[in-house]
């Protein structure tokens, strides 16, 4: 299936197809659920919600640094998108469950061969 978030190789929420959802509490579920995992991911800055559609922020993690957006799917799953800080796209993981948001998350932005999980 074709990723309707997606024009050109460039992220567009204006007219994604993902569900609107409380962007507020998945940041606060992150927050508590990586604790002091996220410190690893760089400098974690410029959280914001999109139009309810999803949460973004950048970060300067050892393998991603740029934009993280988080959207919910038709699933009822989350879609992750990181890009550059021109939006373009360089990695999509979709159908991620909540229970393995934060690991998945980290894997991507941190996450490198010499660390012990």
């Amino acid at each position: 299936m074709e990723n309707t978030n997606v024009v050109g190789n460039v992220l567009d929420l204006k007219t994604a197809v993902c569900r609107e959802f409380d962007v507020n509490e998945l940041h606060l579920t992150i927050v508590r659920g990586a604790g002091q995992w996220a410190w690893t991911w760089g400098y974690v800055k410029a959280v914001q919600a999109v139009k309810n559609k999803a949460l973004r922020f950048t970060v300067t993690g050892r393998k991603h640094k740029g934009w993280v957006y988080i959207v919910l799917n038709g699933l009822d799953l989350f879609d992750i998108y990181y890009t550059s800080k021109q939006d373009k796209i360089k990695k999509v993981e979709n159908d991620i469950y909540i229970e393995d948001l934060i690991n998945t998350l980290d894997i991507s932005i941190e996450r490198i061969a010499a660390y012990k999980s």
